[in-house]
């Protein structure tokens, strides 16, 4: 019986495959651009030379995909003739056991349950969940929608990473917690968070819901298996109710859903080299290793956090150094300077731009290289906005000829990445988009990167390639291989913009409206960001709201407080379904400007004054 249902899998999955894979192209080689590349090696393949793309049963068709000509039509058919071999030995292990009845998915991510209270009573600088009444309301009201749940806590769920005990501090600065002391942390947030971890226990019991643990970065710890273990048993669930995803991600029972925190994402400051397992072993005692991200930056934020309490809620979740910086009267970043700017230079929240509907006659430009490497340093400061807060000490490393090494090592994919942020940010503000986040719409533009003569007329406008490559890649190397209909990440804490200037079909053809699709033309994949379960504001909302009060920037991170923060918590929610996944919907746990609470597609209430603040 079990080699039968094995066998009956394995024939699913092979399905599955051929329908993902089954890309006819109408011719394989390239149409003719009219022009040679960059290169100079003769014409150009036309980037929507893919031809016609046939979708999975049960998914419309939509736009036509632009392509890579016949390089890319090779390298994706001999991809799929791997994924088809490979399929009948595929694993088939996953976070959450098959049911019978169509299942709702919700996810939600970075609620970073913390050390709770001092011995005073008062929070500890620390702590950023302080909203039990909050996520008590939220789950009654996801329970009284009904219909079996999985709900998924998309990583970072407790603080395991900054605390203030002292402890898992190295002389080896890519070295992190033993288990032993991973183990501590857990219980102190286990013993700060009872009310919590007893309403999340209450509803993975009720009816047939579950919830999974999906480890993030800041509790990585949850890969020790005591650790994992010590976090099931805390919320004294039934067998199965409650599971710590050990393989460092969630994956629906039939594959198509996919969940991970995404901080092992490509340049991701915070990735781990060997997840699932980022351990090392000292002195015959495990550890967990500590990206260069947490080495370089985390310091920053524990120095920083007792002083500007919200720095850590800002979203981007790295926008709060900036705004730390700035406000600190720091003038020179030393020896961190080049980490610091690679890091804030590859936060790029591509979500944040108002895109235009993609019927696949726009194409991504071709930016000279050459030229941009010719520029030197200098053009990693050009790639900062002149209002952004970094500026001055990337200008000042500059100077001081810190930013060589890290120019130098940069890839042409990594340049080509940096090009496609810069061109998008001064086409959004030359356009006044008012959804910007991160910067003030009205700010001064950008110059884009060089061009190469054969893509400076206005149709190469798509600038979102490296997007797409990246994530395309980042789902190509999925350690499940099965096909994937949707990817719900978070980390940044900063949820997808919802395209509201379109609807999901127009003129005939379909469109991605919460999220996007790596594969251009296509309706699936969809990646999302989920945001962060958390109070958060925007580094646009933080400058309105100082302007409004008329203070300066150290004044208003010196007396806002979390609980001033707009009370407005994002999710991601997948209806249920029998044989493909709905569209994924981005909600919002919110509280109306009168006081009452609902879900809604967007926040209410904004930033609070602090007497009228909880």
């Amino acid at each position: 019986m079990n080699a039968m249902c094995r066998l009956v899998a394995a024939a699913l999955t092979l399905e599955w495959r051929w329908l993902a894979c089954r890309v006819p192209y109408e011719r394989m080689s390239p149409r003719r651009s009219g022009g040679p590349d960059a290169a100079g090696h003769g014409s150009r393949p036309n980037r929507n030379d893919l031809g016609r793309r046939r979708f999975p049963r049960g998914e419309p068709a939509a736009r036509r995909p632009a392509g890579e000509g016949s390089r890319l039509a090779t390298i994706r058919g001999l991809a799929c003739l791997l994924l088809f071999a490979g399929a009948a030995t595929a694993p088939l292990a996953h976070a959450q056991p098959a049911g019978d009845a169509p299942r709702r998915v919700v996810v939600m991510g970075d609620l970073h349950l913390g050390e709770g209270r001092g011995p005073d009573g008062a929070w500890s600088p620390y702590e950023d969940f302080r909203w039990a009444d909050d996520l008590a309301g939220f789950l009654a009201a996801l329970a009284a929608e009904g219909g079996p749940t999985d709900l998924v806590l998309n990583g970072d769920t407790f603080e395991l990473l900054q605390a203030s005990d002292g402890a898992c501090a190295y002389d080896d600065p890519a070295l992190g917690c033993s288990e032993p002391e991973a183990l501590a942390r857990l219980e102190r947030v286990l013993a700060a968070h009872r009310e919590e971890i007893a309403t999340l226990a209450a509803f993975a019991a009720a009816g047939d819901n579950r919830l999974v643990l999906v480890p993030g970065d800041h509790d990585a710890a949850l890969l020790f298996p005591s650790v994992a273990q010590r976090a099931v048993e805390a919320f004294g669930a039934g067998a199965g109710r409650v599971s710590v995803a050990g393989d460092g991600f969630w994956r629906s029972a039939d594959g198509l859903i996919h969940a991970e925190h995404g901080h092992q994402i490509e340049y991701r400051a915070d990735r781990f080299d060997d997840w699932p397992a980022p351990f090392a072993t000292r002195s015959g005692e495990r550890h967990l290793t500590r990206p260069w991200g947490q080495s370089v930056v985390q310091a920053l934020y524990d120095r920083y956090e007792p002083r500007f309490p919200i720095v850590d809620n800002l979203a981007d979740d790295g926008a709060g150094l900036r705004e730390a910086l700035a406000a600190a009267g720091v003038d020179d970043a030393g020896e961190q300077a080049p980490d610091l700017l690679r890091f804030l230079l590859f936060r790029m929240s591509w979500q944040q731009f108002r895109m235009d509907l993609d019927r696949g006659d726009v194409e991504p430009p071709v930016w000279d290289l050459a030229r941009v490497r010719e520029a030197g340093p200098a053009f990693l400061v050009d790639s900062l906005a002149d209002d952004d807060r970094f500026k001055p000490l990337a200008a000042r490393a500059l100077d001081d000829g810190r930013l060589t090494a890290l120019m130098d090592g940069l890839s042409d994919d990594e340049l080509t990445a940096i090009c496609d942020h810069r061109a998008a940010l001064r086409r959004a503000r030359r356009r006044f988009e008012r959804i910007l986040t991160q910067l003030d719409p009205t700010g001064p533009p950008l110059t884009e990167c060089p061009r190469t003569p054969e893509t400076a007329a206005p149709r190469f406008e798509y600038f979102w390639m490296s997007r797409d490559r990246v994530f395309g890649r980042h789902l190509e190397q999925l350690a499940d291989p099965r096909p994937v209909a949707v990817m719900v990440h978070g980390h940044t804490h900063l949820a997808d913009y919802r395209q509201g200037n379109f609807t999901r079909v127009e003129a005939g053809l379909t469109y991605v409206v919460d999220g996007f699709s790596p594969v251009r033309g296509a309706a699936t994949p969809v990646v999302i960001n989920g945001g962060a379960w958390q109070r958060t504001v925007t580094p646009r909302q933080l400058g309105e709201h100082r302007r409004r009060l008329g203070v300066s920037e150290a004044e208003l991170l010196e007396s806002m407080r979390p609980e001033q923060l707009p009370p407005c918590y994002s999710f991601v929610q997948i209806e249920p379904y029998s044989e493909r996944p709905a569209p994924p919907v981005l909600r919002y746990w919110r509280q109306a400007e009168d006081g009452s609470w609902a879900m809604g597609s967007r926040c209410g209430r904004g930033i609070s004054d602090p007497a009228s603040a909880p």
